[in-house]
């Protein structure tokens, strides 16, 4: 048992080491193939689209389609009174 004294430190080390270098290249991957970005940007484009111009496409493909032009609205002279 006197040998073993120091052997669960180095275990420990050696975990700590691998778990360390895993996260490190998942990390990387990430970054680099871009995963996160596509998981946030592209619903916010649609949202964006949304938001501006009342239809579920990206903003600058929508424009056309926002409610204020006269293709959206009923009548073009409006209600009369």
């Amino acid at each position: 048992m006197k040998n073993q004294a120091g052997q669960i430190t180095v275990e420990a080390v050696l975990i700590v080491t691998l778990l360390l270098g895993t996260t490190m290249a998942t990390t990387r991957l990430i970054k680099e193939r871009g995963y996160l970005a596509s998981i946030v940007e592209t619903p916010w484009e649609y949202l964006s689209g949304m938001m501006e111009n009342g239809v579920w496409t990206p903003p600058e493909l929508g424009k056309a389609s926002h409610p204020n032009h006269i293709q959206r609205h009923g009548s073009p002279q409006g209600d009369a009174p």
